[in-house]
């Protein structure tokens, strides 16, 4: 963070009366609390009553944060997509050429199923419609709005290998499909392999490795250059991170 932009937080911070800090504390540890049982058992096992009971609070107090789980449920979901969007605007910035810049957008994906389990749990349930439909429109149209930019940032990067000449879409395909193609082989293999516990009995060791190729040898064969081997794939995939996210926890080389 920079100074100046330290400097106006402190700022904010020192007008907050101690009841507004107070209540800030407290739904940050809701929060924590929430993500707690979602990692360890599950949304089933989330409700307003367990909130209390864990923060040896009135149910009441817990109501005043938040109307039911679902809306705290797509708080976090909002937190999360913000994240992940940061961290599509790094891939999309970076340096290199578009095909480097796709490369930069996997690594931010398998950056994220790594290195933020909770905030991809929220983000892959947050959508089924009784959860989605008890949510306020608000906070809904925040969701759309982060979604929204994400696909927009990788479309624009497939736009920009087709500019470029490195990239010729085969006709009927527009930029938005080759996105959504993309999307559905990360996002969906990951779901999968967070839902699915018999993976390995039909011979996935590893979704990440799975990933890595599937998305290698999409691009490959739509002739997005510059062509790559898995080996030259997985250098560069190591290599993007470390430059692109150098404050994240490196990925390994191997994908396992």
């Amino acid at each position: 963070m920079e100074i100046d932009d330290l400097s106006k937080k402190n700022a904010v911070n020192a007008k907050k009366t101690a009841k507004q800090q107070k209540i800030e504390l407290r739904e940050e540890l809701l929060v924590s609390t929430a993500g707690q049982i979602l990692l360890t058992e599950g949304f089933a096992a989330l409700s307003m009553e367990r909130l209390a009971e864990e923060l040896n609070t009135a149910k009441g107090t817990i109501y005043n944060h938040y109307p039911n789980r679902e809306e705290l449920l797509l708080s976090m979901a909002v937190t999360a997509i913000n994240k992940r969007q940061e961290m599509f605007d790094a891939a999309s910035t970076s340096t290199g050429r578009s095909r480097e810049r796709m490369l930069a957008v996997g690594a931010a994906c398998e950056i994220y199923r790594r290195n933020y389990p909770l905030h991809f749990v929220v983000e892959s349930i947050v959508c089924h419609a009784a959860i989605w439909d008890r949510c306020t429109e608000e906070r809904r149209d925040l969701m759309r709005k982060f979604e929204h930019r994400c696909m927009a940032l990788v479309a624009g990067i497939v736009r920009s290998g087709i500019a470029d000449g490195d990239l010729e879409l085969p006709g009927g395909i527009n930029p938005e499909e080759m996105t959504l193609s993309l999307w559905a082989l990360t996002f969906g293999s990951y779901t999968i392999d967070m839902t699915s516990p018999s993976l390995k009995d039909i011979g996935i060791d590893s979704v990440h490795r799975s990933v890595r190729m599937g998305s290698l040898h999409m691009l490959n064969g739509y002739g997005w250059q510059p062509l790559w081997s898995a080996e030259e794939h997985g250098d560069r995939l190591v290599r993007v991170c470390q430059t692109v996210f150098p404050e994240e926890t490196p990925l390994p080389h191997s994908a396992t």
